[in-house]
């Protein structure tokens, strides 16, 4: 998951199936003329260098056939000569090997004086290539003979970056026909490839999860499910990047891929961050900042030295840095775990997990626990403790997010109940004779705090009781049970004394809550008699009805109610609604606001809802109309019972 210091710092480190993978027949015959082979350097460019017969006796001689990297302040240049045999046997067309040590350079290669090929694009205009596998470039017929020794000079380029942090370089030539050479190639390569095979696996594996883990998540929620997915797919995606490349299973420029490189680091170390943060719910904000600046120091300094070109003070600072906040990252991530280990029961194993990722990041960084053959087969120590550590941490949040997912479930069914008994309970409000009322409630979750009554009086009359809890869901329904249950029971009273009551009962129990809350008396002559408890006014024929408003229920068991009185006309209606309707808020954040509210009060209560709905809900939807037809006589049959509804 984390960059490894060892492969920012030599490049050869990102291939280390070159040493472990197993040998080919060809490549182990070859040994021995390879080894024999004198190596001779020079520092600099001059093509003069290219010449069969120019006298390098002078040169210095690698050590083991390897030189060492241009100065950092120089142009970056140096010259390889090295006369390689060819076999007496060999037959038919001939062809250079290049087996590189997977370094960042852009070079030439002359094969007695005569330019054979190229990998990159030398100064002034450089593009660097990185040995992601070997090469094999054909030679023109009669260049060398078998039997003969050729004098190959290899021209070769490193930028600043790659001479900040290479020590050496070295390359192996060797020239045999053209079809063994691709033979021993493709076998190298196959074995490379099975020995990468487990990578390649349990990444692969990491990567399905993961996958898998983004989708369980789009279904069941929760951010430490997101997190997850997305640290398993960047730190897998990560690993795999690193072994197609080498294995020849990707090929582009070195730019191209230190760029990649460095954006699937970042994407996995900031999850990483992201990840612990959020399963064991840290709130040490600077400790946080220091987490992330780590990685994203190091990732700069990283993508600095290894698209640098030529020198400068920035690259010497970057190599200075990048080692140290790569190992700050582990350091921290041991120590925000550890410190969860000993405080977060519940998330032991999770942090136990990250804790092991760091500590073999760490390890290997600095040398250790490197990987080791198993057969045929190459597998590293941090891979394998990453893979086991994401698959543990896939198999427990998943495990926990099922557990959670079943509990919203089992919830989701328990407010389905309790929305079909808040129905029951109250249903739509019906006419009533010398009355057309209408009535719509849209509750903004599955149960509301939002109500009214409708109770129709012997006398012809009724009592119309409109409020709102505050607050939205299960607890505002709760309350609002309560209220229906005391409505229910409460002896006909008018519209001040009913406030009353419900004022005292509620005083105590709403925990800093309230209710808003209107009663109103209306007599089968249109007389109204009405009272406000801090509810929004109603409005009469499409004009705000002017209403003393009183302390909202339940804050002062002492508060008194003031009553207001007005006739209305045969066919004039009375709204009521809730904040619900002027506190609707589109996407822009604009309120719907009294003045359309207003505009629309004499629609009808299903044009005025839908309006509101529309426009955007963000509350608990109440709203009621009637309209006074005409003056009732005494026989209005049996008396129906008195109808509440929720929102």
């Amino acid at each position: 998951m984390l960059p490894r210091i060892p492969r920012m710092l030599w490049i050869a480190l990102l291939f280390l199936f070159a040493a472990c993978a197993p040998r080919s027949p060809g490549e182990a015959a070859a040994a021995p003329a390879e080894a024999a082979a004198q190596v001779r350097y020079h520092f600099g460019d001059d093509m003069r260098w290219a010449d069969p017969n120019f006298d390098d006796s002078s040169w210095p001689v690698a050590h083991q056939g390897h030189w060492p990297v241009p100065p950092y302040d120089s142009d970056g240049f140096i010259w390889v000569r090295v006369r390689v045999p060819t076999s007496e046997t060999v037959a038919g067309p001939l062809a250079l090997r290049l087996r590189g040590k997977n370094v960042l350079i852009a070079d030439e290669i002359f094969v007695n004086g005569v330019l054979v090929g190229r990998q990159g694009s030398l100064p002034p205009r450089t593009e660097m290539s990185l040995y992601a596998r070997d090469e094999i470039f054909s030679l023109p017929t009669g260049l060398t003979a078998p039997g003969s020794a050729a004098v190959l000079a290899f021209r070769a380029w490193y930028p600043a970056g790659g001479r900040s942090l290479a020590r050496v370089g070295g390359e192996v030539f060797t020239i045999d026909a053209s079809q063994m050479q691709h033979l021993a190639l493709q076998a190298d390569h196959d074995a490379s490839l099975i020995a990468e095979g487990p990578n390649l696996a349990l990444n692969g594996i990491i990567l399905m999860l993961g996958a898998g883990l983004l989708v369980f998540w789009r279904w069941a929620g929760g951010r430490d499910l997101l997190v997850c997915s997305w640290m398993l797919m960047a730190t897998s995606l990560m690993e795999l990047w690193n072994i197609s490349f080498p294995s020849g299973l990707v090929s582009i420029s070195g730019r191209a891929y230190f760029l990649v490189d460095a954006g699937l680091q970042a994407l996995s170390m900031a999850a990483s961050v992201e990840l612990v943060w959020t399963v064991h719910g840290l709130r040490a904000v600077g400790i946080r900042r220091l987490y992330h600046a780590s990685w994203v120091i190091g990732t700069a300094a990283y993508l600095i030295l290894m698209l640098a070109a030529n020198p400068s003070p920035i690259i010497l600072w970057s190599s200075l840095v990048m080692v140290p906040a790569i190992a700050s990252f582990d350091c921290i991530q041991v120590a925000v775990n550890l410190w969860a280990l000993m405080t977060k029961r519940a998330n032991r194993l999770i942090a136990v997990a990250m804790i092991v990722i760091a500590v073999s990041d760490l390890l290997q960084n600095f040398g250790y626990l490197r990987g080791a053959n198993f057969g045929r087969f190459h597998e590293t120590y941090f891979g394998l403790s990453l893979f086991l550590c994401e698959f543990a941490l896939f198999v427990m949040l998943g495990r926990r997010a099922w557990q959670a997912w079943r509990a919203r479930d089992e919830l989701r069914v328990e407010f389905d109940a309790a929305r079909e008994v808040q129905q029951q309970l109250v249903a739509p409000a019906v006419d009533v004779p010398g009355f057309k009322i209408e009535s719509v409630y849209a509750p903004a979750k599955h149960v509301g705090g939002d109500f009214f009554r409708v109770l129709p009086e012997a006398d012809g009359g009724m009592l119309v009781v409109v409020g709102d809890v505050s607050g939205k869901g299960l607890k505002a329904a709760m309350t609002v049970s309560a209220i229906v249950g005391a409505l229910r029971t409460m002896p006909a009273l008018a519209p001040s004394q009913v406030l009353g009551a419900l004022n005292r009962g509620l005083a105590g129990q709403l925990q800093s809550g309230f209710v808003t809350c209107c009663a109103a008396r209306i007599g089968r002559d249109g007389t109204v008699t009405i009272a406000n408890a801090g509810h929004l006014s109603p409005y009469r024929n499409g004009a705000e009805v002017p209403v003393a408003s009183g302390l909202p229920l339940g804050i002062d068991p002492a508060a008194e109610y003031e009553a207001n009185q007005f006739r209305l006309q045969p066919a004039e209606s009375l709204t009521f609604v809730s904040d619900g309707i002027v506190e609707a808020r589109n996407a822009a954040g604009d309120l719907f606001g009294f003045d359309r509210t207003q505009r629309i009060s004499m629609s009808g209560a299903e044009a005025i809802a839908q309006a509101a709905i529309d426009f955007g809900q963000d509350d608990d939807i109440t709203v009621l109309t009637l309209t006074w037809l005409q003056e009732s006589g005494q026989s209005n049959g049996p008396i129906r019972a008195p109808t509440l509804e929720p929102a």
